[in-house]
């Protein structure tokens, strides 16, 4: 038995394996995660009993990985999508509705439908108003008249007329189809990927600097 081999029994034990298509991956993301046996115990634990977990370390040793694996651990519950309405009283303060998992894209849809029928028939109500200004004028002899008021009407109509789009309600939180807890990863960005690490000024660079 040569080096090579010795550090392959090192490695991979007794794991035979020709390439990686021969190695099992497992369902569950906790049991992916290699090099970290007491982190995933506690990991286990804190997420049958509910609890939180604190984790510490440097980039790359699989905190987010193992948070996100606890997420898929949680008990399942029951998942709440998020809703916001347009506030006709106020613009700046939206009203916010919670209904359960699954609901809020149906409502959406709903509404959809319902602000297409509403624009259509306001679509029908300024033709029909536009061509009997038009229709009038002919009777009258004011053509002209007739046609610029008309066309006044449906542009003020338009403009001031709320639009049906803007009232549908907006789909904030979705968990359509989803049967365990959200995971949001929400990992700080060090300051040199928020602020660069080279020098924006050009009088401060290129020995130009005084």
């Amino acid at each position: 038995m040569n080096d090579n081999d010795n550090m392959r029994e090192d490695l991979f034990g007794d794991l035979e394996f020709g390439s990686t298509e021969d190695i099992e991956v497992p369902e569950k993301l906790i049991d992916q995660v290699i090099g970290q046996e007491h982190a995933v115990e506690v990991v286990r634990k804190a997420a049958t009993q509910r609890r939180h977990v604190m984790m510490l370390g440097t980039p790359g040793t699989g905190k987010s990985m193992l948070a996100k694996a606890m997420a898929e651990l949680l008990p399942k519950e029951e998942l709440q999508d998020v809703l916001v309405y347009h506030n006709t009283d106020d613009s700046n303060n939206p009203r916010i509705r919670v209904v359960p998992g699954g609901k809020g894209k149906e409502i959406v849809e709903a509404h959809k439908v319902e602000a297409q029928k509403r624009g259509q028939a306001r679509n029908m109500f300024v033709m029909l108003l536009v061509l009997g200004i038009i229709g009038y004028s002919f009777f009258t002899g004011m053509i002209l008249l007739g046609i610029i008021a008309a066309v006044l009407i449906a542009m003020l109509m338009r403009q001031f007329m709320p639009k049906e789009e803007a009232m549908i309600p907006k789909l904030l939180v979705s968990n359509t189809e989803k049967e365990t807890a959200p995971y949001l990863d929400a990992t700080g960005s060090h300051a040199g990927a928020l602020l660069g690490d080279v020098r924006h000024d050009p009088f401060q660079s290129g020995g130009l600097e005084t």
